[in-house]
């Protein structure tokens, strides 16, 4: 069909999950690109997700040893992978604690373990040693144990250790070989949400998470490495084509199994073949998942890159003009992205092979370096006319955005922009990177502006880090609120500082330069550091930065764990639990059982959760918001084992901007704190808007009150029936109105359907304002109406309306929702006004809906009647109790929430509901929040 192209070609691929025994591959000589001008588009079904995987399901999983709760599978002799995901969580590699003590001096061929035990393991070759130090993780596998000598396997230790040597015969010896964990032993698997793969038995050992039922849980192994390639030739590229909106997840790499292992140099490219000393030119790649190389004007528009074991998605050598808008990589074992390359050989390549003018925009990066810790967000090697722009790039071990590595000497690379990306959480373990990284001089001008940084977790390096040799950009009004560490780094060491580089107007609550003078070719004034708050030009920037608002709902939704900077723990008892092993976010948590115990965190958005864990251990807390008391709050209790990441409190709609949220110990029960995920802004629509409509008698209207209200204004009434409409279009609304101990109960209204009695939270005075009195989420994306009737003569009043946005919708047809159970029976063409004009639905007791999903939260919309009963909810296998919709009298009203849930961390999760009776229950679709 390509051969002579009169108009684009679509591909539609149906949801569901699309199971890859080989490389998905396209090529120009296989005709693959677009032609005439005209492209080859592979896209979603309307309202479906497809998943395009590399791995093999596992299944008959028994329990292999009740004392440790180690079950096993039969994999087979030949499957290999590193990876392993349940329920679409990352299991780890089985591995024994950190920084272990006792390991004595390291040896010309390994290390001296503190005693004998590791000789005795059967399994111990392939045993492997991990090592990680400033900004690099180092993996070796051992190929012999005697005693307490530990031998490891050549050339990875080796290369683990030679030095890198400058021009100019200046060495930086690489850290001591330290012993920051052992991995990948049957004997290492004593923490839940870890495996061991014993291939020689063709056997995959696991030790299950809280409420993970293998007898039901989706395992896959990834077994693919390169799960999609592209390949044309300089003078023939692969051309024009366009993936939309699928999901590219699970695959593995397998090369640090081998005697090579894994010696990292810097950023993701490691260290390979025999050496004695190294040039950081000659590092080899970490190859990608998804790889295309002589490649030009590709689009990659609303595609998600997860649960990759390397690279996410790499554009090698000749890549030209390509771009990647609107597109979420997370859980990714390496680099997320990378772009180019840094031999030596790709210094000066020629001109088919060069990579230039491509574009990465309005995309979300978030957890790289899952695996190989060293890595980095956005990779670019030797490239020009990169473009870097309006992303959100956060919660890393390392640096977010490395661009033009290689140490010393020249190269093409020039005319990089790098602007507006909103960069948070970097340099969460490792130390010596920063934000923005640089090295080796641009060979045209490059631009680093408007760039927002925070919650950096640095204690050596810099936001802004131009590294040696660096040369030739200009770093201008740039806004690094970290609180910590340094604003900039200009490298002066090592006789090749940095050189040639503008660093102006840049704003920090952090320090300057962190050591030496940088050399004089640099300019470097008109910086304002150690700022106590930032002025209106650096809101400005930081206002500016980050995802463009028609692509803000990717990160509707952030995660903060426990130990970001800025979240306060005061009171008695906290204790500080890393390395659990249990799925906490960040495998750590913090807990009390001290009365008064209080966490605190300021947060930015519209919204904010609490995640916990669950047991029967916890009790009741006081909750916060603003200053302002919500009341008393039990979070779910729940038996052993206790379920972690649990929405433990969860408030939405409220005015996006600056809020606090402080949670506060009412008894000697136990409080944890695991996480805290924070929802981005709402629209918000002040009560003196057009549309907003009042009527009825004794509406009011007070301007300049100067008491804190949503544009300083606000409309009230005493009268029985008065009542305010507002007609929107998302998915979502919150009410906002001033709390007193006068306002009384009102009736709500969602597109004519009531949903019931509301009676706001009274306070005494001086009486809060912008307080959330009603919030609705979860409707499919649209318009749709608030009424709200005060129903008797006291006070009602009306401040502001928040608007929820950008949800997806998958109607009940979806291939990815799986009906269970008796009786389910499926009616189309209703003429209801279901979505879709569809519907699911069943009278039979266990009949069950199960719907995967990525994102942070989800709505199952239904049909409300008399005839709906009670149902049972589980989210991510964990039971949130008994649950019955709003019932509703003849005409059923469709599109109705029966159940919602946000507040999640952000990936992929499972909502099961299991019908209690013999009473109805209808599926309608289902809305998610990203």
């Amino acid at each position: 069909m390509t051969a002579a192209m009169t108009g684009d070609i679509v591909v539609q691929l149906r949801g569901g999950t699309y199971r890859m025994s080989s490389t998905w591959a396209f090529s120009n000589s296989e005709r693959d690109s677009g032609t005439n001008g005209y492209r080859v588009t592979y896209t979603a079904y309307s309202g479906e997700i497809p998943r395009i995987s590399g791995a093999k399901k596992i299944t008959g999983w028994t329990l292999y040893d009740a004392a440790k709760n180690i079950w096993s599978a039969p994999v087979g002799t030949s499957l290999r992978t590193r990876e392993l995901y349940v329920n679409g969580v990352r299991a780890h590699i089985a591995r024994g604690p950190s920084n272990p003590t006792g390991w004595g001096t390291p040896t010309s061929t390994g290390l001296l373990a503190p005693d004998s035990t590791l000789a005795s393991w059967p399994d111990i070759v392939g045993t492997e040693v991990v090592s990680e130090n400033t900004w690099v993780h180092k993996s070796c596998p051992i190929t012999a144990a005697s005693g307490t000598s530990v031998t490891l396997a050549q050339p990875c230790y080796a290369n683990a250790g030679v030095p890198f040597v400058f021009n100019s015969g200046d060495r930086i010896p690489q850290e001591k070989f330290n012993v920051s964990w052992l991995q990948n032993a049957y004997e290492l698997l004593n923490n839940p949400g870890t495996f061991y793969l014993k291939s020689s038995a063709g056997t995959l050992f696991y030790v299950p998470r809280a409420n993970e039922d293998l007898a039901s849980a989706d395992v896959e192994a990834p077994v693919l490495e390169t799960l999609v390639r592209g390949t044309g030739t300089a003078a023939a590229p692969l051309t024009n084509i366009t993936f939309s909106g699928l999901v590219f997840e699970h695959a593995t790499w397998l090369e640090p199994s081998t005697s090579g292992g894994y010696a990292e140099g810097q950023a993701g490219w490691h260290i390979t073949g025999a050496n004695t000393q190294v040039p950081m030119a000659n590092l080899t790649r970490t190859a990608g998942n998804l790889v295309f190389d002589h490649s030009t004007n590709l689009n990659f528009t609303g595609d998600t890159f997860t649960h990759l074991g390397s690279v996410g998605l790499e554009l090698t050598l000749g890549s030209k003009n390509n771009t990647i808008l609107g597109s979420t990589f997370t859980d990714i074992g390496s680099n997320a992205l990378q772009i180019g390359s840094v031999t030596v050989a790709d210094r000066f390549p020629a001109d088919g092979d060069k990579v230039t003018g491509n574009t990465v925009k309005n995309s979300v990066i978030t957890y790289a370096g899952q695996v190989y810790r060293g890595a980095v967000g956005i990779f670019v090697g030797y490239t020009t006319g990169t473009t870097i722009t309006h992303n959100a790039i956060g919660q890393l071990p390392y640096t977010a955005i490395s661009v033009n590595l290689g140490w010393e000497g020249l190269s093409y690379s020039g005319d990089a922009t790098v602007t507006y990306n909103e960069i948070f959480q970097d340099m969460g373990v490792l130390t010596d990177g920063g934000a923005l990284y640089s090295q080796m001089a641009m060979a045209s001008p490059s631009v680093m502006k408007y760039n927002y940084l925070h919650d950096e977790k640095t204690t050596w390096g810099g936001a802004v880090y131009l590294d040696a040799t660096t040369g030739n950009w200009t770093v201008q009004n740039n806004v690094f609120d970290t609180g910590t560490g340094a604003s900039r780094f200009i490298q002066c060491c090592f006789a090749v500082e940095a050189r040639n580089n503008i660093v102006q107007f840049n704003y920090s609550n952090a320090s300057g330069t962190a050591r030496g003078v940088p050399h004089p070719s640099n300019t470097v004034n008109n910086n304002y550091d150690n700022l106590t708050s930032f002025p209106a030009e650096a809101q400005t920037i930081m206002a500016g930065a980050g995802l463009e608002p028609a692509f803000a709902y990717l990160l509707s939704q952030r995660t903060y764990n426990d130990t970001t900077n800025g979240i306060n723990y005061s009171g008695n008892g906290w204790t500080y639990s890393p390395d659990r092993g249990y799925g906490d976010v960040g495998d750590d948590l913090r807990y009390s059982n001290a009365a008064g115990a209080a966490v605190t965190i300021p947060f930015t958005g519209s919204g904010i959760s609490w995640l916990t864990q669950r047991s029967t251990f916890t009790g009741p807390v006081q909750v916060y918001v603003d200053g302002v008391d919500q009341g008393t709050i039990t979070p779910p209790t729940s038996g052993a084992p206790y379920p972690t990441r649990q929405v433990g409190y969860s408030i939405n709609g409220l005015a996006a901007g600056n809020h606090t949220l402080k949670i506060v110990n009412n008894g000697a029960a136990l409080i944890t704190v695991d996480a805290f995920t924070v929802s981005g802004p709402r629209t918000a629509v002040n009560d003196g808007a057009a549309g907003v409509i009042y009527s009825g008698s004794g509406w009011t209207y007070a301007s300049g009150r100067g008491y804190g209200d949503f544009g300083d204004d606000l409309h009230y009434n005493y009268s029985a029936g008065a009542t305010v409409q507002y007609a929107f279009t998302g998915s979502g609304i919150g009410w906002l109105a001033q709390r007193s101990s006068f306002t009384g109960p009102v009736q709500v209204y969602v597109d004519g359907v009531d949903q019931g009695v509301i009676t706001p939270k009274s306070s005494g005075s001086p009486y809060p304002v912008q307080q959330v009195e009603y919030n609705i989420t979860g409707l499919a994306a649209g318009p749709h109406n608030l009424k709200i009737v005060n129903t008797t003569s006291k006070l009602f009043t009306v401040d502001a309306f928040t608007i929820e946005n950008n949800r997806k919708t998958s109607n009940d047809t979806d291939l990815a929702v799986i009906y269970s159970g008796a009786g389910w029976t499926y009616a189309s063409a209703r003429g209801y006004g279901d979505f879709g004009d569809d519907v699911h639905y069943s009278r039979a007791a266990g009949a069950t809906v199960t719907v995967p999903f990525t994102g942070s939260g989800i709505a199952w919309l239904a049909q409300a009647s008399t005839f709906t009963g009670a149902v049972q909810v589980y989210v991510d296998g964990v039971d949130q109790g008994a649950i019955t919709p709003a019932k509703s009298g003849s005409p059923y009203p469709t599109q109705q929430i029966g159940y919602s849930i946000t507040g999640l961390t952000a990936g992929e999760h499972t909502l099961k509901i299991v019908n209690n009776g013999a009473a109805l229950i209808t599926v309608d679709a289902f809305t998610v929040k990203q």
